[in-house]
């Protein structure tokens, strides 16, 4: 094989990469992840009504509503308060019933929809996880 021939080889296989790999790369250049905002929960009190919340988007992306949220929340939440998943946040509710400090991690997932369906690699990192915790008063 001739060393023109087999440069020419090279050079379709690398830009053949390029171009399959090209919105990977993009995503993480200009850092397109999913966020957990890092808002400090609010304050609940014993027998009193509590609602709070834990919102999301997708970083740098204009379009971040075009993308599927899925969240799982694990950890020990104060008796008495649930929550639900609303679009883009977790929304905790509920009446606590004993006072304490309770952490708990909320898991993000993101897809985006194209005509095909949900890709399951829209960003860079198509997950993140924070830490939050309810603190509950007498």
């Amino acid at each position: 094989m001739k060393p023109k021939n087999s440069i020419t080889i090279i050079l379709i296989a690398a830009i053949t990469f390029l171009f399959q790999g090209c919105d990977e790369i993009y995503e993480c250049v200009f850092n397109i992840n999913p966020e957990l905002h890092d808002k400090p929960l609010e304050i609940g009190f014993v027998g009193e009504r509590y609602f709070d919340r834990v919102t999301a988007e997708i970083s740098n992306e204009v379009n971040d509503n075009d993308y599927f949220y899925e969240f799982d929340v694990f950890g020990e939440l104060p008796p008495g308060i649930s929550y639900d998943i609303d679009r883009r946040s977790v929304e905790f509710f509920g009446i606590p019933e004993e006072q304490g400090t309770f952490r708990f991690r909320v898991e993000l997932f993101v897809e985006s929809y194209d005509y095909d369906g949900y890709d399951g690699s829209p960003t860079c990192s198509d997950s993140t996880v924070r830490e939050f915790m309810i603190q509950v008063v007498d």
